[in-house]
């Protein structure tokens, strides 16, 4: 019986750091995520813990959006949609809409980018290779951060 690979790894998004390129001397500010392990292939990842704690929270009308964003996520992790566009699509009431997103939010399962788009945190459900999750767990990293701040500064 063929033993499957599972994925092991962890990541560590450092932030910004200051590099001396060797070759010009010239100092370059970079991007620094830490992976320990990396077993990635081209396949939906679910970390089931933290979509089981979300539907915890949320419960049955409330799963009709959560399965909007993740029927409707881009290859960026972007689900598209004011809360118009979920109730028209998902046929749940402007309060379900805006209690789902919010125990989203709080459950670290979305960050909103803009208005009517948000960002499905690539710790919890991603499609694609390892190096583009990356590269949008950075995106989401500092667009959480963002909110973050916001609401401390009121």
């Amino acid at each position: 019986m063929k033993k499957l690979k599972q994925t092991t790894k962890k990541t560590k998004i450092i932030g910004k750091e200051t590099y001396i390129n060797q070759a010009t001397g010239e100092i370059q500010e970079m991007h620094v995520i830490d992976i320990t392990e990396n077993t990635d292939a081209n396949f939906h990842k679910i970390w089931l813990g933290h979509i089981l704690s979300a539907l915890d929270i949320i419960g049955s009308q409330k799963i009709k959006v959560l399965n909007y964003f993740l029927e409707n996520m881009n290859k960026e992790n972007l689900v598209i949609g004011t809360y118009d566009v979920i109730i028209n699509k998902t046929g749940v009431s402007r309060q379900t809409v805006q209690l789902t997103i919010k125990a989203l939010k709080e459950s670290n399962i979305i960050t909103t980018v803009q208005r009517g788009v948000y960002r499905i945190n690539p710790n919890v459900i991603f499609k694609g290779y390892n190096s583009t999750r990356m590269d949008i767990l950075y995106r989401y990293h500092c667009e959480s951060s963002s909110q973050k701040s916001d609401k401390n500064d009121k």
